[in-house]
């Protein structure tokens, strides 16, 4: 990764004075120049004129040769060039520090490798902002936009960017700015390569996987690290938009083992537990295939964040999205109901989100019992393990705490090191303790 001096340096960098103007002083003495005040002592320069035949003239001054200055000093020549000129010459400030606008970026522009590795430890906005502003990397990132588009999905969401290809997401591609033709098809067309929105994708469905995550560890429900994987298979599935591509994919035993079908019923009982009141023990499962029915995971995250469906309207609202029917008299009046557009109500629950009605949604609960069945795998025997996962040590039996019960337990620890429980925290403290282990 090396390359010549002349293909760093700018013009004019090894000599800012070859890059000036030369006035009608060339041939003359800037000693004897009428337009410097006769006070100010200076060294005569001489000034050699190229011949006709040359554009620029070349100009050497004494204080290349390593002249003194005028204190008595000799000074290098790099340095002595770098001198502004004096009062009256015909170069400007300006002229001389020409070279010193470069930057470290606009030198590492000639090295792609460093550039590009330089441009992966971005955050994605700053990438783009890179991108609009500087048009040398603009340029040098359109011959390479497929490539540092990969890495820094590889980089940053390697699972993600494995499970949501771009090839399936045609809408966040867009053409190769290199204008590189498909190959592959027979019309050569401009090929589709994956695009800052593709990216901006990627990395925000592995954000909202991990709070899916989170959420249920701080509700003591704990999960195997692999389950990551499974959700975000459980998320493509969700964006295919037919029933026949759905049971394929689950069909297909490279993209869903065994181990992952059985992660993935282990996260749906994770949520069944979630919404289950333990007290009374109602075993209603609407509230969680309502949640997988939606278009993308990010409503389950924002659920479990407490951040939506906080009240009976919200509540209502996606439950008529969801599966509601519309009745003769509403569909003549044809209006929203609960906020809910007429060609919103009811949609989610058909094939093609409302494309083909008529025809119910094959939801990813439903198919993973079918395959379970088609495979001959015996999902009930499991069913208590997967209960009692993150609770109950299989090996010796005991008590599993989390990393949140800890945390509650070395808070109550403090406060009662601190006093500041008292008498009446004492006389609750088998509700406090129900309480803790309840949440």
């Amino acid at each position: 990764m090396s390359c010549p001096l002349s293909a760093v340096l700018n013009d004019g960098d090894e000599n800012p004075l070859i890059t000036s103007n030369i006035s009608e002083d060339v041939g003359r003495p800037l000693g004897t120049s009428t337009r410097v005040p006769p006070a100010v002592p200076l060294t005569p320069i001489s000034l050699k004129a190229t011949p006709a035949s040359h554009d620029r003239p070349a100009v050497r001054s004494s204080l290349e040769k390593g002249n003194p200055d005028l204190h008595g000093r000799k000074k290098p020549n790099r340095a002595a060039m770098a001198l502004p000129s004096p009062a009256g010459s015909h170069f400007s400030r300006s002229q001389h520090y020409s070279s010193h606008k470069h930057g470290v970026f606009n030198r590492l522009l000639n090295y792609p490798e460093l550039i590009f590795e330089m441009a992966s430890h971005l955050d994605v906005d700053d990438l783009l902002i890179l991108y609009s502003i500087s048009r040398h990397f603009h340029t040098l990132a359109n011959s390479r936009f497929t490539t540092m588009m990969v890495s820094q999905a590889t980089r940053k969401a390697p699972e993600s960017s494995s499970i949501f290809p771009f090839r399936c997401y045609r809408s966040l591609c867009l053409r190769d700015p290199a204008m590189r033709r498909n190959d592959t098809k027979t019309d050569f067309q401009i090929r589709h390569i994956p695009g800052f929105q593709w990216l901006k994708m990627v990395l925000f469905r592995e954000d909202v996987v991990n709070n899916i995550v989170s959420c249920l560890e701080k509700e003591c429900l704990m999960l195997p690290a692999a389950t990551t994987l499974t959700i975000k298979k459980i998320w493509f599935f969700m964006d295919l938009s037919t029933n026949k591509l759905r049971d394929g994919l689950v069909r297909n035993p490279d993209y869903w083992p065994e181990q992952d079908l059985y992660l993935a019923h282990l996260f749906i009982t994770k949520l069944d537990m979630l919404f289950t009141n333990p007290l009374t023990g109602n075993a209603d499962l609407g509230l969680r295939k309502m949640l997988l029915a939606q278009r993308s995971l990010s409503t389950l995250s924002l659920t479990l964040q407490r951040k939506t469906l906080r009240n009976s309207y919200e509540m209502l609202k996606m439950l008529i999205a969801y599966n509601y029917t519309r009745s003769a008299q509403q569909r003549q009046l044809n209006e929203p109901i609960f906020g809910v557009p007429p060609n919103k109500v009811g949609m989610l629950q058909w094939e093609g989100w409302g494309r083909n009605v008529g025809t119910r949604f094959h939801q990813i609960d439903e198919v993973l019992v079918w395959e379970c069945v088609r495979r001959g795998l015996d999902l009930p025997a499991h069913l208590l393990d997967m209960v009692l996962y993150g609770f109950v040590d299989k090996r010796t039996g005991l008590d599993v705490w989390t990393r949140e019960q800890k945390r509650r337990w070395e808070e109550r620890l403090e406060m009662e090191w601190s006093g500041g429980g008292g008498e009446e925290e004492e006389e609750h403290e088998d509700d406090t303790d129900f309480e803790g282990l309840g949440d």
